[in-house]
């Protein structure tokens, strides 16, 4: 069922059903954090509804009929694909980032500050409210159908929405929208109004586990770390996948042995070192820490679970580092290990909303540093 998109299975099958008997609404709005898949379900839909060979008892296109062809390489001339640029931005580079999602259905298409502006009035981009206006104008080329997907609707200012709320108010017959968000709270309610709301949920982490297996060839240890720390979200799986998780693991090491280092300075140059190596990258920091609170977690359940290996097994995510995560309970009983993985949550909210980096990190290990020796805690 829609095979291409990881999860979200109750998410297709509110499409599906609706296309299978012919109810499909004039406007679909997705909505879940960015990363979900909203704009690869939107686009797999578009095939699925384009098709001319589509396997229906299994709900797949069949995704090499001319058809689904183009609109998996964003040329199709009755599938429209619009998201947030900047005015400045040149049309090759927009070109550019089609041709990626091309070649990676869930590769992020979007212009940082960019928005989906009005567009010029005599002249309207194609990648803008106004270009779309220009489309709905125009016959079908290929099909009874034409397909709008429009991404990030939150990023739209007021002239934008108010031209696509219109648009939403008085659809021309035989077209269909696909608008998503991860802020429906931002959005005009009139427009949430107009749509048919399809709600995205988190992933389970096993299914990420077995998508990166089958379909980006990851070893099973590393898979299965991986999808604990994407958190219910393909795409950061697919992020986390692309860095060197095998690095990051390594820092994360390096950072514990300094908060456990007997020299004062142990913590500041494990700081130093961690900001060095990543040239004060926030998300790879970000992952540092996130593996990090991993750890504790492992030693968690390493510490009221011994008696039960089946339920330890299917808990503990850092399988091949347990002899050392052993070692560290050992050598620090006194741990209090909730406290541990709160603190990191924290520097790791403080570091998103763009605090001092260097001052978080310091701080985080000297927090951790008294949680693992001062028995109070």
């Amino acid at each position: 069922m829609l095979s291409n998109i990881i999860g979200l299975e109750s998410a297709k099958r509110q499409l599906l059903a609706a296309f299978n008997h012919q109810r499909l609404a004039h406007a679909y709005l997705f909505t879940g954090e960015e990363g979900l898949g909203a704009e690869e379900l939107a686009i797999e839909m578009a095939k699925f509804i384009m098709c001319s060979r589509p396997d229906k008892t299994n709900s797949e296109p069949c995704h090499t009929c001319s058809n689904c062809r183009k609109i998996s390489t964003f040329q199709h001339p009755d599938v429209h694909y619009y998201f947030p640029v900047l005015k400045s931005t040149d049309n090759s580079e927009i070109l550019t980032m089609l041709e990626e999602k091309s070649q990676e259905l869930y590769f992020r298409v979007k212009v940082a500050g960019g928005s989906l502006h009005i567009g010029d009035q005599d002249n309207p981009e194609k990648n803008s409210i106004r270009g779309l206006l220009r489309e709905i104008g125009l016959r079908s080329y290929e099909g009874n159908i034409k397909v709008f997907i429009v991404t990030f609707v939150e990023e739209m200012n007021q002239e934008s929405a108010n031209a696509l709320l219109k648009i939403l108010e008085e659809p021309p017959p035989n077209t269909l929208y696909f608008l998503t968000t991860g802020f429906l709270q931002t959005l005009l309610p009139t427009i949430v109004s107009r749509c048919q709301l399809v709600k995205l949920y988190k992933i389970k982490s096993e299914i990420i586990e077995t998508a990166l297996q089958t379909k980006n060839h990851v070893q099973i240890e590393e898979s299965r770390i991986i999808a604990k720390l994407a958190d219910g979200n393909y795409a950061t799986a697919l992020q986390l996948l692309s860095g060197d998780l095998k690095n990051k693991r390594e820092l994360m090491i390096g950072f514990l042995l300094g908060v456990v280092g007997t020299r004062p300075s142990s913590i500041v140059e494990a700081v130093d070192a961690l900001l060095a190596e990543n040239k004060k990258d926030k998300a790879m920091v970000i992952d540092v820490l996130n593996i990090m609170a991993t750890w504790f977690q492992d030693a968690f359940y390493v510490n009221n679970l011994q008696s039960q290996p089946e339920l330890l097994e299917s808990f503990v995510i850092n399988h091949d580092k347990i002899d050392r995560v052993e070692k560290f309970i050992s050598n620090f009983p006194r741990t209090n290990l909730d406290l541990a993985i709160n603190e990191i949550e924290k520097a790791v909210d403080l570091i998103s909303r763009n605090v001092y980096l260097n001052l978080i990190l310091i701080n985080l290990g000297l927090q951790l540093r008294k949680i693992i020796f001062d028995p109070k805690n």
